[in-house]
């Protein structure tokens, strides 16, 4: 008699929890908070492991082993071309990279949009790599000296950290960043070992992504002495009186619409969204364990989109969103979300409120000015001639001929 596939599929993985991971777990170091390290997960986990590494979580953060490592990607041949203002507020030219220099580096911060510099005293240096663009850009220029690294940014760039003495048991971020402390996982046996971690993929869709939005969002704790979220662990839900995401009023981080204005919002702006409402989570678009594209979307352009919108036309004559006599636009985050955000350089992140954002939130919000509040259609039609006012006529003209 012969069984069904999914029948033989689930008795092997049956057998295969009833017996465990064949390798060897007496020799892993526990180290405090119960964690154990990716390398460990990895045992058993080895696919995983292996395609996480090629995930930008996996290599945000590198300790650099002297001033060859590749990983620098700094241009220190190329000194600086930039406007800034000193600590006693002189407007200067920068033109060198002063007393910064690659001898120095102990860690570097960032693979994606820019890269930042980590000396042996934490601090973060005044200037950063701008990746894409090939160029040297301020960071806290205007401070006397830059940030400390260990209290101002490793939490969000490490794996268990420990809230009281700033320290941590993995650098980058981890396995047990979202799945939590693995100790407990690594040394049962059997059927003992379910529901010793936590699995994202399992838990309410909140939940999971409050695992990324501890991190995704900007603000402080209540008291506002801590820039992360107190008492907050892998599982639990991310409550204000953990953390106060910064308020909407502040102009440096949000534009008058709502949208992003510096990196690191996406999930306040999800909670605002259409896709908040209806339970669409952070892991429905994105994937944790590897990474195909610079995101670590699970689709591309609009196949991603699709796959939930299939009514959606983006046929380019007769498709959503038509402008007569006009070439119809079928790239679905162009308009829904448009680079309004900043990590490097202006308009490099999305915002993710998944909302048009129409010329006319330009002319009412902006008073016209683009740099006071951009708009969807300006991202892409930035000539002189495509004023938002020009463009909002079109959108109206257009409204008024599909009506009759």
């Amino acid at each position: 008699m012969k069984l069904a596939n999914n029948t033989v599929l689930g008795l092997m993985g049956l057998a295969l929890l009833l017996a465990g991971c064949a390798n060897d777990m007496s020799d892993i170091e526990v180290k405090e908070g119960g964690y154990v390290g990716s390398a460990v997960c990895a045992r058993c986990h080895d696919r995983i492991a292996a395609t996480w590494q090629t995930t930008p979580h996996s290599m945000v953060m590198k300790r650099i082993s002297g001033p060859q490592d590749p990983r620098i990607l700094g241009d220190w041949q190329t000194p600086p071309n930039f406007t800034a203002t000193d600590p006693s507020g002189t407007t200067v030219q920068a033109t060198d990279l002063g007393d910064m220099s690659k001898d120095q580096i102990m860690l570097t911060h960032g693979v994606l949009w820019k890269q930042r510099y980590i000396n042996a005293d934490w601090e973060v240096q005044k200037f950063q790599w701008n990746i894409a663009e090939n160029f040297w850009g301020p960071y806290h220029f205007s401070d006397a000296k830059g940030p400390n690294w260990q209290k101002k940014c490793s939490y969000c760039h490490v794996t268990g950290f420990n809230q009281q003495d700033y320290s941590w048991a993995e650098l980058s971020i981890g396995c047990e960043a979202c799945h939590g402390p693995g100790e407990k996982h690594v040394k049962a046996k059997g059927l003992a070992r379910a529901n010793t971690i936590t699995n994202p993929a399992k838990l309410p869709w909140h939940l999971a992504s409050d695992i990324c939005g501890q991190c995704h969002t900007r603000g402080k704790s209540p008291d506002g002495k801590a820039p992360f979220p107190v008492g907050y662990s892998v599982g639990k839900r991310l409550v204000p009186s953990m953390f106060t995401v910064t308020s909407y009023d502040n102009k440096k981080a949000w534009w008058p619409s709502g949208a992003v204005k510096q990196h690191r919002q996406q999930y306040p702006e999800w909670q605002t969204s259409s896709h908040y409402r209806a339970g669409v989570s952070c892991l429905d678009c994105h994937t944790s364990h590897s990474s195909s594209n610079r995101f670590s979307t699970r689709g591309t352009g609009n196949n991603l989109c699709l796959g939930c919108h299939p009514n959606i036309s983006t046929d380019p004559v007769s498709g959503h969103a038509p402008i007569k006599d006009a070439p119809q636009h079928s790239d679905c985050i162009a308009c829904h979300m448009p680079n309004t955000g900043k990590s490097a350089t202006v308009g490099d992140e999305r915002t993710h409120t998944f909302r048009f954002i129409s010329p006319n939130q330009t002319l009412e919000l902006g008073g016209g000015d683009l740099k006071k509040q951009p708009n969807s259609c300006n991202s892409c039609h930035y000539h002189q001639k495509h004023t938002p006012q020009q463009l909002q006529e079109r959108l109206d003209l257009a409204k008024h001929r599909l009506s009759q």
